[in-house]
């Protein structure tokens, strides 16, 4: 494992009750893509014009929002950007719910329970990739000292029968994302691990719990992680281009205009370059990814607006 950068550079962390909001999208094809994340997902349509739509929880939180753009071109295999956005539920039942939904839509799926998260895998219809998950007990995580252990690297089968088996006969059934679904995390591919923590790490902040096999995750107040990295594929490779498809931003929501006021300190005094909008303070990281950072929660005005104030450089 690689080893941390030195403890001068680890004495402010990122706020541990920060929440992710949105993750931005450059769609072809907006109405397609748009029904996708309602009736597979379950989420809610809460803002919309003819180039852009965010959808979200009932209670009114952003998760995905979309951008219209008939012209976006497919990146390079290699290059850096989304590896996927992944959607948590609040409880196992409601995981089981939507696997009942998504067998009886004939979705084809990925699985895995990596020790700290049951999750399933697939792709929406333009190509991005999207985990639907849930947390096991916090307690059982394989951590140590806030750090993943080797059991970390074990991924068992989902056990199925025992996941339906939460259900009761009588249940009503699965009917949309419930109130408590948040974005827990997002995965994007990096091209340079080293550069990569340092700047989760040093700058903004984050601990790392993993830094092994061409990953690194990043994580605050003991979550195994909110940001994940991984050069599987993009070692080297080129840097997110404004007309692609993809990844725009994700969102990072601070709960205070303090700790924002925080984190874009260290940014500016590390030399990195954040850009003020009307909908929050923008910044990339070493491989081109565009993160948004909110001193409050987000909206679905505020994420209307990111989506044409934010955009990818």
């Amino acid at each position: 494992m690689t080893q941390p950068v030195q403890d001068h550079t680890r004495t402010a962390r990122i706020d541990p009750h920060l929440t992710l909001g949105e993750v931005a999208l450059t769609v072809r094809n907006l109405e397609r893509t748009t029904q996708f994340y309602t009736q597979v997902l379950g989420l809610v349509l809460l803002a919309s014009d003819p180039a852009r739509a965010v959808l979200g929880t009932p209670d009114g939180h952003p998760l995905v929002s979309l951008r219209h753009d008939p012209n976006a071109f497919n990146a390079p295999e290699n290059a850096t950007g989304l590896y996927h956005l992944a959607i948590a539920f609040p409880t196992r039942p409601d995981l089981a719910r939507w696997l009942r939904h998504a067998a009886g839509l004939g979705l084809q799926l990925g699985q895995s329970d990596h020790l700290t998260h049951e999750a399933f895998y697939f792709d929406d219809p333009e190509g991005n990739g999207i985990e639907i998950y849930v947390d096991w007990p916090q307690a059982q995580w394989p951590f140590k000292d806030g750090k993943f252990t080797a059991d970390a690297a074990v991924r068992k089968a989902i056990d199925i029968q025992d996941l339906l088996g939460t259900l009761s006969a009588t249940d009503a059934g699965w009917m949309g994302a419930p109130i408590g679904t948040r974005m827990g995390h997002v995965h994007l591919k990096m091209s340079d691990a080293a550069a990569t923590r340092r700047f989760f790490e040093a700058v903004l902040g984050f601990d790392i719990g993993f830094d092994q096999m061409g990953a690194v995750f990043a994580g605050a107040g003991g979550y195994h992680h909110h940001v994940g990295n991984n050069a599987w594929h993009s070692r080297g490779g080129p840097r997110p281009h404004r007309g692609a498809l993809g990844l725009r931003h994700y969102v990072i929501e601070l709960s205070s205009q303090a700790e924002g006021d925080a984190v874009l300190t260290r940014l500016k005094n590390a030399g990195v370059p954040v850009r003020e909008t009307s909908a929050g303070s923008v910044t990339s990281d070493p491989s081109g990814n565009q993160v948004l950072l909110r001193a409050a929660p987000s909206t679905a005005e505020s994420a209307l607006a990111a989506l044409d104030t934010a955009t990818t450089a």
